[in-house]
């Protein structure tokens, strides 16, 4: 079985801006998605210590990984950095948002939008290319039966659509949210609540 996460929101997330490859930290929302869904994850798991954590090595699942680490009474430090698990590399869209991209280069995103799995961002790369590395991690890894996954939101929806064998459409148009997981068993997935209330959070900026 694999429980899968998204990273909590970040300074960009809030921004509208895209990251990519490139990060920016958790707000204190973030902090507290995080947290949240690893109070989820404790009342699912009945002993965390023979779970094992991978996350993507990005800083902002990392941190994530390791804020549900603790919860879960586990040591951050034996978190697995998967590089295959990074989010879709934007290349020259990294730092901008999509209101900035389009005034640089009026009917790019047009363009985009006409065949999204296969475009690429300058620099960047197709949702095809993260379909690959991401099918390249899972194929040999979706038969252990205590993963905890953390990666982010582009990434997890490709890695739901690959284990649950979905079309190109119907995979793009997963949700991604921040303050739900996903339990991964027999070829298929179910969303989990966290119960996440953004009222609890004093201040929605970076700490």
């Amino acid at each position: 079985m694999i429980y899968l996460l998204r990273h909590g929101e970040t300074v960009w997330n809030r921004e509208g801006w895209n990251q990519g490859h490139r990060d920016s930290p958790l707000t204190r929302r973030g902090i507290a998605q995080a947290e949240a869904m690893g109070r989820c994850l404790l009342g699912e798991i009945e002993e965390p210590r023979p779970w094992a954590i991978v996350a993507s090595p990005l800083g902002r699942a990392w941190q994530s990984a390791a804020i549900v680490s603790e919860v879960l009474g586990l040591e951050p430090h034996a978190i697995t950095h998967e590089t295959r698990l990074m989010e879709i590399e934007f290349g020259e869209w990294e730092g901008r948002g999509f209101d900035q991209i389009e005034a640089d280069r009026p009917g790019i995103l047009a363009q985009r939008a006409a065949d999204k799995w296969r475009f690429r961002p300058p620099g960047g790369e197709s949702y095809a290319d993260l379909n690959a590395r991401v099918a390249s991690w899972l194929s040999p890894v979706s038969a252990w039966a205590k993963l905890i996954v953390v990666c982010h939101g582009g990434t997890g929806r490709i890695l739901r659509g690959c284990f649950a064998q979905l079309s190109r459409e119907v995979t793009m148009n997963l949700d991604n949210p921040q303050d739900e997981l996903y339990r991964l068993h027999d070829g298929r997935f179910e969303v989990l609540k966290t119960g996440f209330d953004s009222a609890d959070v004093t201040a929605d900026t970076a700490p």
